[in-house]
């Protein structure tokens, strides 16, 4: 099967649109601020994503969507993580295609309700203000009503920029949740985007011994050994999103999506941060944020086990 993963025209303005607009409201910058915090940020523009008609955009026109398709839906997953947009934006993207009922998916759709993921027997993510949470499972996910669940505050958690609630029980086995590990795997893509094009500009700018840093062939190889596990973990994903649902192995495409992407977020971010040697471990540089995001986002979907049975089937 020949696939083309050069997004088209179309999908090339939605992805182009996305970007500029979360590039002027929602720049990496504002998490150095905590009001912006736990989701706070996204929820003070929501109404502005819900005018680029995100949320319904793999859905049929039938469901009230614009009738693309999963390939667009990673595009703007992808555009989320090099913006370390937060979770529950993701989330509902994903659970409108979870919806047991056609109000419900109206109202994510639209925005009217709001939506966060949870791990089953973990934590849910940036769940202020959700009315739904999509809970993932070792086999699946499902759509449950947060009212319906057991939740208690924690102190924090690795990534200071979310809120993590407790969690107990949870289902998450409703539904096949292959599409949400390909955007899981988007997300952690543009993760591993970011922490390149960062470490890259840092390296052009930052001097040592009379000449930028990027000089040094030591730091050559770390970028060029990041643009590469990025590229590698782009192009399965976009396969992967690209011939999902037309009879491929789907559940053996997801789970190397999500593989190339989880060692592209977290090895990337790491490398940005010996790029920015001393500075790369202060509160003042930007950096651990990837990392942080990049290590929150590996938690979510189906565990590891699913995906190497996955990987091994057949």
């Amino acid at each position: 099967m020949i696939v083309d993963l050069i997004p088209d025209e179309d999908q090339s303005a939605i992805e182009d649109g996305i970007v500029s607009f979360l590039a002027d409201v929602l720049p990496v910058e504002r998490l150095r601020n905590d009001s912006a915090h736990a989701g706070a940020a996204e929820a003070a523009v929501w109404s502005q994503l819900c005018e680029l008609g995100l949320f319904g955009l793999g859905l049929t026109e039938e469901q009230g969507g614009l009738g693309l398709g999963l390939g667009e839906e990673a595009l703007v997953a992808r555009a989320f993580g090099r913006h370390l947009i937060s979770p529950c934006v993701l989330a509902q993207l994903c659970a409108p295609h979870l919806a047991l009922d056609e109000a419900t998916r109206d109202a994510l759709v639209s925005g009217e309700q709001r939506a966060a993921f949870a791990i089953a027997d973990g934590y849910v993510v940036d769940g202020a203000g959700a009315q739904w949470i999509v809970v993932m499972g070792p086999d699946g996910a499902s759509l449950e009503s947060r009212s319906s669940l057991t939740l208690s505050e924690t102190n924090g958690g690795l990534d200071h920029t979310l809120l993590f609630e407790k969690l107990e029980g949870g289902g998450g086995k409703r539904d096949s949740a292959l599409r949400i590990e390909i955007l899981i795997a988007a997300y952690l893509v543009g993760v591993s985007q970011a922490a390149t094009d960062m470490a890259v500009e840092y390296a052009k700018i930052r001097e040592q011994f009379g000449q930028a840093i990027g000089a040094f062939q030591a730091i050559k190889h770390i970028c060029a050994d990041m643009a590469t596990r990025a590229a590698a973990a782009d192009a399965q994903m976009l396969y992967a999103a690209t011939v999902f649902g037309h009879g491929e192995d789907d559940a053996g495409e997801a789970a190397a999506a999500r593989l190339l992407a989880r060692d592209a977020g977290l090895q990337n971010s790491k490398a940005n941060i010996q790029t920015h040697g001393g500075m790369g471990f202060t509160d003042e540089c930007d950096a651990h944020l990837f990392l942080k995001r990049a290590m929150v986002m590996d938690m979510l979907g189906t565990n590891a086990k699913t995906r190497r049975d996955a990987l091994t089937a057949g």
